[in-house]
Formats: C-alpha cells, sequence, structure tokens
C-alpha cells in the first residue's frame, strides 16, 4: 500500500469510463472521499450522507442504509472500472469495506491474476476432469485391450441414458456451489473470504446483513464447489463420450429457472444448493428438510402413511455415515429431460452419482426397480439411503420408486414454472 497521491491517481479517467460516464451520484460520491483521504480525513457515515446526499441534521444510519447500500455499488463499480478499462492502471483505488478512506494499492496483483488465471478459477479446475477425459478417449482403445482395465462406462444402447440424450437440446452440469462473501477485518487490516454453512442463499445472507450490517460483508461471485465435485465429473464424463455429446457446466449461484429452457440438465450436488432448481422437485410426492451439518430427512407415501427417514454420522469414532440422496429424471414443457442428483452430504452424491454412470451398477440399480416394479418409466424418482464410512459409501437401497408422468408439470406446476413457446 501507498501513500494517497494526487499524482498518481487519474481521477478523470475513472470518472470518464463506462462504469462512470452518466453515474453523477457515484462521481460525485468517489471525488468527495478521494478529497477527504487526501486532507487525510476519515469521513463518518452521517457526514457522508449529509454532504453527498444531502440527509438532514437528523440523519439516522441505523435506520437509513442509503450510505451503505451507495458504497457497496461503488467497490462494485470500481472493481468492474480496474477489470475494463483500468485493467493496465498501475495503481488502483481501494476502499476497504466497513471503511470510508481511500487506499492507493499497486495494481500487480490483480494484472498477474488477469493474465495468468483464468477468470472462472472453479470452471479450471473443473476443466482439469475434462482434460482427463480427453486423455481417456485417446487411451481408450488400449484400455479396452487390457483385462486389467477398471474403466467402465455406459453402452450406447443403455435405455436410461440413450433416452435423456434423444433431443438436440445443447446438455449442461449444473453443480450445487457453496455460497461464498467477504467482509473486511479491522484488525487484520484485510478483507476475508467466508463460506458459512448458516448462509447459504441470497435470503440468509440479506438477514446477516441486517443483523450484522458494520461487517459490510458482500456476496463474492464465485461460490464454492464441493470437493466431491472432481469425482462426480470424472464419473459422468465417459457417459458423454459413449454419445459423443459435448456438456457444458454451470453453477447453481449462477442461473435462476429460466434456465431450465430449451435445455438438458444433470444436477449434482446437495439439496441446499438446488436454489432455482428447487422448484423441479418440489411437486414431486416427496419432501426433504436440510438440517445443519450435512444431516436432513425425507419424506414420502408408503400405502395411506408417510415414511420419513434421516441421516445419521458418527464423527467422533467410526466416521461411519448414513445418507440419503434422489435419483430424479424428469421431463420439461418442451421435452426437455433433467436428471436431479441431490443428497445430503458427499456420500450420497457420490455414490449416486456412482450408480447411474457405470454400466454394472447401473444394470444393478435397473434390476432392482425392475423387480419390484416391473418396468423402468422414461421418468421417475426414486429415494436411496447409502451407508458406509465418510466418502466412501459401499451399500445402497432404494427406499421410495415412482414413476413421473410425462405431463407432470403441466398437471400440477405449470403457473410456477417457465413454459417455453
Amino acid at each position: 500500500m501507498v501513500m494517497l497521491d494526487p499524482g498518481m491517481i487519474n481521477l478523470k479517467k475513472i470518472l470518464s469510463s463506462d462504469v462512470f460516464a452518466e453515474k453523477l451520484l457515484y462521481q460525485n460520491l468517489l471525488k468527495y472521499l478521494v478529497n477527504c483521504s487526501l486532507k487525510e480525513i476519515t469521513p463518518k457515515e452521517v457526514t457522508i450522507a449529509q454532504d453527498v446526499f444531502h440527509k438532514s441534521a437528523d440523519f439516522n444510519a441505523s435506520e437509513d442504509s442509503t450510505v451503505r447500500v451507495h458504497m457497496h455499488n461503488l467497490r462494485n463499480k470500481l472493481d468492474e472500472y480496474y477489470r475494463t478499462d483500468g485493467s493496465s492502471d498501475e495503481f488502483r483505488l481501494l476502499i476497504p469495506k466497513g471503511h470510508y478512506q481511500v487506499r492507493l494499492v499497486k495494481n500487480e496483483i490483480l494484472s498477474s491474476r488477469r493474465k495468468h488465471q483464468p477468470k472462472d478459477l472453479a470452471i479450471f479446475v473443473l476443466g482439469i476432469a475434462f482434460i482427463l477425459l480427453l486423455l481417456y478417449t485417446v487411451i481408450k482403445p488400449w484400455i479396452a485391450e487390457s483385462k486389467h482395465s477398471q474403466i467402465e462406462a455406459v453402452s450406447a444402447n443403455n435405455r436410461f441414458w440413450r433416452h435423456f440424450f434423444s433431443n438436440e437440446y445443447p446438455i449442461f452440469i449444473v453443480l450445487g456451489d457453496f455460497l461464498v462473501f467477504h467482509e473486511y477485518h479491522d484488525k487484520l487490516d484485510r478483507p476475508r473470504r467466508i463460506q458459512d454453512y448458516e448462509i447459504n442463499t441470497p435470503a440468509q445472507f440479506d438477514t446477516f446483513l441486517q443483523n450484522y450490517p458494520e461487517n459490510s460483508p458482500e456476496i463474492w461471485d464465485l461460490g464454492e464447489v464441493p470437493h466431491n465435485a472432481i469425482y462426480n465429473i470424472l464419473d459422468i464424463a465417459p457417459v458423454f463420450y459413449s454419445f459423443c455429446r459435448k456438456p457444458d457446466i454451470r453453477f447453481t449461484s449462477n442461473i435462476d429457472i429460466d434456465f431450465i429452457k430449451k435445455r438438458n440438465i444433470i444436477y449434482i450436488g446437495e439439496f441446499k444448493n438446488l436454489r432455482a432448481l428447487t422448484d423441479l422437485v418440489t411437486t414431486l410426492p416427496i419432501s426433504f428438510k436440510t438440517l445443519p451439518w450435512w444431516h436432513g430427512t425425507i419424506t414420502f407415501p408408503k400405502g395411506d402413511s408417510l415414511i420419513s427417514l434421516g441421516t445419521s454420522r458418527d464423527w467422533e469414532v467410526s466416521r461411519y455415515v448414513i445418507d440419503l440422496g434422489i435419483i430424479a429424471k424428469l421431463p420439461g414443457h418442451n421435452y426437455e429431460n433433467y436428471i436431479i442428483c441431490a443428497g445430503f452430504g458427499y456420500n450420497a452424491q457420490i455414490k449416486i452419482v456412482d450408480l447411474i454412470t457405470h454400466e454394472s451398477s447401473l444394470q444393478l440399480l435397473e434390476e432392482q426397480i425392475k423387480s419390484e416394479h416391473g418396468i423402468i418409466p422414461d421418468y421417475f424418482t426414486l429415494v436411496v439411503e447409502v451407508k458406509g464410512f465418510d466418502r466412501a459409501s459401499t451399500t445402497f437401497e432404494i427406499k421410495f420408486f415412482t414413476a413421473v408422468d410425462r405431463d407432470h408439470y403441466l398437471k400440477s406446476y405449470s403457473s410456477s414454472l417457465p413454459i417455453n413457446e
């Protein structure tokens, strides 16, 4: 960090950039803060409210969030400026969270990240998995000839997947990521990036912001990808090879319910990270409730009764886990196909993806369904109980299975889901 020096600040360039052009209020706010900092004055929230926003003398910061909201937006605009027009600036202006003093820092870290790292680190990491897929396609002929081969893809004749790939819609693997936010820490004199298990939706974050406004937290653009995602991608990649289809990747923190239009979607993640995709499962004859620390319950009908199952984890001694998950193959309004692989913890997510992506395990799953229900419909929902040690579950049991009608959503919930036109 360097001293704020007028000679190092090209304020005119910043204010005339596309980010700030015609944004007079934010121009005035930034100029005011820079001038105060050059005079070594740290303005208070009430002072900014009166000097910049022309609030009255009885302004109450606890009841009026005008300054905090505009400061949040100003920081975002500065970040956008240094990603675009200001990417080559030697220094950048920084307004730490919870403070109203402008600081000057070298732009080396930002430039280095922009030159040497991908914009989306999460997608980069997952891209490594697809590089492994490419290597697999190259060496597959040699592997197939070896009696010791351990790689097992599903057959292109497999009914489960053949039906999923039966249309020409683009295919997306949607991963349930965790919400991440950052806040400024006064003692450390730097921002911290935080993933809080109890703050995982915009609504939960807004409640946290209202209760602790002094922390000035802000949602991070990228969520945290669960550790099991790489295993899931490696499991599912050979399926796309078998059907000569190329998937794309998205995260639930970056999509809304309109995203389901004219796309085939495979969701992999926790129940709590379904977000917009929750609407796809709310009309099914099951209900789920997420509880703290990867626990939860699933309720489903059995005869005239309702059965409720819960998860169990022995963290202290054996680390033995009983987890629950669902595999739901669902129809869209316009013949899209959706597969939901959701669990409360890693064990269920890893196991259910493994079940549907290997020929032997998929055949075992299909045999169990046929033995109890006669046929395997195109669309269905099943509840699976998974048992084993943490992240190494070995057994599964189907606890509930039901077919889903092709026009299920048109019958039960058409008013809340986007209809393709």
